[in-house]
């Protein structure tokens, strides 16, 4: 008997400057659609608690504990080392330094940067509820990042127009409001 599984993560840790009223991360929410959200209990300001009931669609919320759980910026760099420092070991990679050598560009940037406190400690709650559902091992290492495209958030470079998230439900762009495919 054939077993197939297959998986499908898309694990989203980004920093930005946001609106009182959260219009970006309302955007990101519609245009993602989350299935799963990990987030710090009882941190978040309400404006970004509404947001994320407005802006999903029931999606399974797992809230972590501060600190111990939903890590810090300077933890979760210490943690994501060791995953790719054990890769380099097992590839016979001599002199693997502690530093940012060993880690994925966008990962060594990220860190570099210095102001992504924020983005870092989304990771470090990513990397904890990996290793609690034990596939951080399997998923860390050959995980690839990218930068997030959408909104064009990133680095403040606005090539496109954004649409918020009102109007992309309201122009049906990513479902129809009938049945909720893609036809029409």
């Amino acid at each position: 008997m054939n077993c197939v599984a297959a998986y499908s993560c898309i694990c989203l840790f980004l920093q930005f400057q946001d609106d009182p009223e959260r219009h970006g991360l309302c955007s990101i929410l519609s245009e993602m659609r989350p299935v799963e959200i990990i987030k710090p209990g009882k941190m978040l300001s309400p404006e970004t608690e509404k947001a994320l009931k407005n802006n999903t669609r029931e999606p399974l919320i797992n809230e972590l504990l501060p600190s111990t759980e939903f890590w810090d910026a300077e933890k979760t760099i210490n943690e994501i080392k060791k995953y790719y420092s054990s890769a380099d070991k097992q590839n016979n990679v001599d002199n693997v330094q502690d530093s940012l050598d060993c880690l994925p560009n966008l990962l060594s940037e990220l860190i570099g940067a210095g102001d992504k406190t924020y983005a870092l400690s989304a990771l470090g709650g990513s990397l904890f509820y990996l290793r609690q559902t034990l596939l951080d091992e399997k998923i860390v290492p050959c995980a690839e990042f990218e930068p997030l495209a959408c909104s064009g958030i990133i680095n403040n470079i606005r090539k496109h127009m954004i649409l918020d998230s009102a109007a992309l439900e309201n122009l049906e762009l990513l479902e129809n409001i009938r049945t909720g495919g893609l036809s029409g």
